[in-house]
């Protein structure tokens, strides 16, 4: 990762959430894998339980890098009472072509353009 990092425009999250910076998630990743180490757990498995974790109290994860074959419009799903541990907090990229009209969805998900926790198609993850 570079020095200089940029932070990714998400749009409005809910009072109280926020995305993590790339530094932040560094920190957070290094130090699960640490106890990971410690404690005889699976380093892999210590990012998922760390990052499931810190999504339940609504700090998330930056959004994945974009596949540039489909739409790149991507969504937070950040709300506990409308998505499950399996969802929360985990990005999701619109599966239609690019420059589509209309909502975005990728079979699990769907969102309108500007819907809080999302990125619009265009934007740079």
């Amino acid at each position: 990762m570079s020095s200089k990092q940029t932070q990714v425009q998400v749009t409005h999250l809910p009072e109280g959430m926020r995305v993590l910076s790339a530094t932040e998630m560094r920190k957070v990743h290094d130090a699960a894998r640490q106890a990971a180490h410690r404690h005889g757990v699976r380093g892999h498995a210590a990012d998922e339980i760390a990052y499931d974790a810190l999504a339940a109290a609504g700090i998330f994860n930056g959004p994945s890098q974009v596949d540039p074959d489909t739409c790149t419009a991507q969504y937070l799903p950040h709300d506990p009472d409308a998505f499950g541990p399996d969802m929360l907090g985990v990005w999701q990229q619109c599966a239609d072509d690019p420059g589509h009209d209309g909502r975005h969805d990728n079979g699990e998900a769907n969102w309108s353009e500007g819907a809080p926790g999302s990125i619009p198609p265009g934007i740079p993850s």
